[in-house]
């Protein structure tokens, strides 16, 4: 039995005893205090509360013979059963599953308290990410970073009915064999005492047509709660490629015992590391284009048709992979990759620092195992990684838990922490977008972008009064950096709204585009990439492409372009030339195909005097990144080879001075698969064309 509604109180009782009997309220489930909530028959919206505790009251059903409790809930939970307290739960993204004795009226307390100042931040104790501390979250990284909390029954609330020997949870890691694979099934089973009984597993196809397979066995294990284990031996499958190279062959493994039955998802692939840090997905590697996402701060207004929607953004913007940022998000946006043939990186809930005592040690220990049960089944899932941008905790907590994370999944590459070294932020942080021709944060890194507004109507919405002009405070709290915007990136404020969403959403585009640009050519060096970040959790300003709303900013655009599977890539001679000059340095195209291509390049220039420039044939073997022009080498080439160029460079002569645009188009046949567009302003000559060259 699933609960949709449960009576609610905010309050700070630590036993039933000192519950009011006034004030409860019906709410829906899932159900998180400070989210807010529709009620009512015309559906009146309340607001939500800033509140640390809260109780949720059941009546139970009857049935059985055994009875248990699975609940997600944040923080910690405590259940009470007419009147006796049965045990207490802490950690958000794992379920507690708790047998139910005899009785009627369920209490269950939550409690996501905040962390005292001095704990917090440097040195908290909740396991929760960037639902804890960070700058996207409501006040950011002020003393009032922890507003707006994430406490309550985020992920509902069922009883399950169960025989004597009780099937709770399945999972199951995934090894290749010489001709097949080799299926090591677990299965969570609680019993009274020893047993033997037959269970069945099935594997069905989940997103295409297909055969089903099943085995029947024996299971024999001792009384309590423990990991019963089966091998399967399984010939060649489908597998499970990401979208741009193949289809995502996705089964559900299914297990059913004593009429209680559970399913987890199942994709055959291999993921591994080689020795220069490319990933190799099925044996080949993979060119990594990716983002980072925290798609909710309040995963109880999460769900599958909001997954689905972000995961199709993802896919349009050319992406084949997504970075789960410092916390374990809502289960539909797994299985939406796992669906789409999107790749996960998944972050153990650790944001910048910890407490360093051995109590902190044992609790993450306890729950970096519990996440890789809840989570090892995705297929979408490729690498775990224990911290993100650790400050003090870095070589004593980090080591730890990859080392914990290695002994329970040693299917998966594990990293130690994503370090501030491989989050570069020139033109934000430190520096200008130029420096990402340096390749910074290579070979994979996994931060990188810049601020922009959302659209100026939902800023009113959101803001009020405080939108024009600009109240920096509550633009502060809704993460806006003033300093790197203004004095870093240089945005101008401009003289409306309107004119401050354009100059900023148009800065967050051109260093996305210059960035990856950068990076795609410097592919070999660099394996990948990973932009800070897609969608915004809440009502923020922040580095996000894509608003709360849904709503794609400009920086979408210039991350979808730039992530082509096959890229065009032009570098300009100069932004600002005398008129005559060469317009291009260099020309390259990309390809992250698995395949040979033959591309028909054409380049010419738009502005008051339009100049075709280039149309050549260019072939590329499977995954190659070539440059096919250089100025520099058509300097250094033959006469003839020169010759060729001599009425072009007569042409440029004549441009008539002004801002013109240097267009590029790359087809394989009909299909144009990059576009690149980069603005070249001639001007006058200040002296005399020379004739040096």
């Amino acid at each position: 039995m699933r609960w949709e509604r449960a009576w609610f109180l905010a309050h700070e009782a630590r036993t039933p005893a000192e519950l009011p009997q006034e004030g409860w309220r019906e709410v829906a489930l899932p159900h998180q205090w400070s989210l807010g909530e529709s009620v009512g028959p015309e559906g009146a919206r309340l607001e939500g509360l800033e509140a640390e505790v809260g109780w949720y009251r059941f009546s139970l059903p009857e049935g059985g013979p055994r009875r248990f409790l699975r609940s997600l809930g944040d923080y910690y939970q405590e259940a009470w059963l007419d009147g006796t307290c049965l045990g207490r739960h802490e950690g958000y993204f794992f379920p507690w599953l708790l047998e139910l004795p005899p009785g009627r009226e369920l209490l269950l307390r939550v409690s996501a308290p905040k962390e005292p100042l001095g704990v917090w931040p440097r040195f908290k104790r909740q396991i929760k990410g960037v639902f804890g501390q960070h700058d996207c979250r409501p006040g950011g990284t002020t003393e009032r970073g922890q507003e707006r909390g994430t406490g309550g029954l985020w992920g509902g609330v069922e009883v399950w009915m169960r025989e004597e020997v009780a099937l709770l949870a399945l999972t199951h890691r995934l090894l290749p064999r010489p001709g097949g694979w080799r299926l090591w099934v677990r299965l969570l089973v609680d019993a009274p005492r020893s047993f033997r009984e037959e269970v069945a597993l099935r594997i069905l196809p989940e997103n295409f047509s297909g055969e089903a397979l099943e085995r029947r066995l024996v299971l024999e294990g001792e009384g309590g709660r423990g990991w019963q284990e089966v091998v399967w031996d399984l010939p060649g499958m489908p597998l499970w490629e990401v979208w741009e190279r193949g289809f995502p062959h996705l089964f559900r493994l299914e297990a059913e015992l004593l009429g209680a039955s559970l399913r987890a998802p199942l994709g055959f692939r291999t993921v591994e590391l080689d020795g220069e840090g490319w990933l190799l997905l099925n044996g080949k590697r993979l060119f990594l284009r990716g983002t980072n996402i925290i798609p909710t701060q309040w995963l109880a207004g999460y769900g599958e048709a909001l997954a689905r929607k972000d995961v199709a953004l993802l896919k349009e913007a050319n992406l084949n992979a997504v970075r789960v940022h410092a916390h374990v998000t809502h289960p539909a946006f797994y299985q939406a990759c796992n669906q789409e043939g999107i790749l996960v990186w998944q972050d153990f809930p650790l944001q910048w620092g910890y407490a360093p005592d051995e109590a902190f040690a044992q609790e993450a220990l306890r729950q970096a195992r519990a996440m890789v049960e809840v989570l090892g089944a995705h297929p979408s899932l490729y690498l775990w990684c224990a911290q993100n941008e650790p400050t003090h905790n870095r070589h004593t907590l980090g080591p730890l838990l990859a080392a914990a994370l290695r002994a329970e999944d040693p299917t998966r590459p594990v990293k130690e922490a994503s370090d501030f070294r491989e989050h570069p932020y020139p033109g934000w942080y430190w520096g200008h977008l130029r420096d990402f021709l340096a390749l910074p944060g290579a070979p994979l890194p996994s931060e990188f972008g810049a601020q922009a507004l959302p659209r100026a109507e939902l800023l009113r919405r959101v803001l009020g009064e405080a939108a024009w002009p600009p109240r920096w405070e509550v633009y502060a709290y809704h993460n806006f950096q003033p300093h790197e915007t203004f004095r870093v990136a240089g945005v101008e404020v401009g003289g409306s709204l309107e004119e401050f969403v354009e100059n900023s959403q148009a800065y967050q585009a051109r260093l996305l585009e210059f960035a990856i640009h950068a990076y795609r050519r410097g592919k070999g060096r660099v394996v990948g990439y990973f932009q800070f970040m897609f969608v915004e959790p809440w009502e923020g300003i922040t580095w996000a492409v894509v608003d709360v709303e849904r709503v794609p900013k400009k920086g979408y655009y210039a991350l979808k372009e730039a992530s082509s599977p096959v890229l065009l890539s032009l570098v300009p001679y100069r932004e600002r030339m005398e008129v005559g000059g060469p317009p291009l340095q260099e020309a390259w195209l990309i390809s992250d195909l698995d395949r040979p291509l033959r591309l028909r390049v054409r380049l010419w220039l738009e502005g008051p005097g339009g100049l075709p420039l280039v149309e050549e044939e260019v072939a590329l073997a499977p995954g190659e990144a070539r440059r096919f022009f250089s100025l520099g080498e058509l300097w250094e080439s033959s006469l003839e080879a020169q010759a060729r160029y001599l009425p072009l460079q007569e042409a440029l002569r004549r441009l008539p001075p002004g801002t013109y645009r240097l267009v590029g188009e790359a087809y394989e046949g009909e299909r144009l698969w990059s576009r690149h567009v980069l603005e070249v302003e001639y001007l006058e000559p200040i002296l005399p064309l020379g004739v040096a060259w």
